[in-house]
């Protein structure tokens, strides 16, 4: 392993920001786990950086050219990384980002709208990676899925489905719904869960927890679904201060009860 030099550091710092990032076509991915998933699922990693006094028991972990591997001071691991307590192992990746066009191949495809939590999208992402959605769509308030917050907490996941940014989230379900995809979308005014039947090929819009699904891309929902809550089988609501649920747990059941179909 060599030193790094100065003016890559310089450029993995800059990683931080969405401006480098979409400038540099890459992200960064920390942790052994985290890095290890990259690795499992053919991500392009360009730059490992391993700590002085992780070295030794890491040096023959990863599978990865040895010119694309460097040994950093502790210092300068704590300059790049995002977490409270390193394991002294960080990656620099390509980010991948598909074509709109091939969303019309596809089976299950979730839209964020107004997601802009990079941990919270970063676990939906993950969750929608276990129940075989193909693609995740970000729409222009959305976060960027290649956030490393939102790369740390796919916990690889982000690696196994496909990722397409649009500008006109309206006319792209258009566009699907158009090509036979159903428009789904998670609303407080839809129907139960536990009575959708959703059709294939489909579209499932998730929106931000403070405002929902922008109303905009809500003329484009063909149903609306419902997580039921106590309120709304009109018993006394547990808890006055819960007025929703978090982002990627209403996604967790949705994405559920979606998987069955098919």
């Amino acid at each position: 392993m060599t030193p790094l030099p100065q003016r890559r550091l310089k450029e993995i710092r800059s990683l931080a920001h969405r401006k480098y990032r979409d400038r540099y076509g890459e992200t960064i991915v920390e942790g052994v786990r985290a890095v290890e998933a990259a690795l499992d699922a053919g991500a392009e990693l360009r730059t490992l950086l391993v700590s002085e006094s992780a070295q030794s028991r890491l040096e023959e972990r990863f599978r990865i050219p040895e010119d694309r591997v460097y040994v950093v001071s502790e210092r300068d691991m704590r300059t790049v990384s995002a977490v409270e307590t390193s394991q002294g192992v960080l990656a620099v990746a390509g980010v991948r980002r598909a074509a709109p066009e091939t969303l019309a191949s596809m089976q299950r495809v979730v839209l964020l709208d107004g997601v802009s939590d990079p941990g919270n999208a970063g676990a939906i992402i993950r969750t929608a990676a276990w129940f075989g959605v193909e693609a995740v769509v970000t729409a222009p308030d959305s976060v960027d899925v290649y956030h490393p917050k939102a790369v740390r907490a796919s916990m690889g996941g982000v690696w196994d489905v496909e990722h397409v940014e649009t500008s006109d989230p309206v006319g792209m379900l258009a566009d699907l719904a158009a090509r036979g995809f159903a428009v789904y979308g998670a609303d407080l005014e839809g129907i139960p869960v536990d009575d959708w039947t959703p059709a294939l090929p489909s579209v499932l819009v998730l929106g931000s927890e403070a405002h929902g699904i922008s109303r905009n891309v809500r003329h484009r929902i063909a149903e609306r679904v419902l997580i039921p809550g106590r309120v709304h089988r009109g018993e006394k609501p547990g808890a006055r201060g819960v007025e929703s649920l978090n982002a990627a747990v209403a996604a967790g059941i949705l994405l559920h009860a979606w998987a069955r179909t098919g």
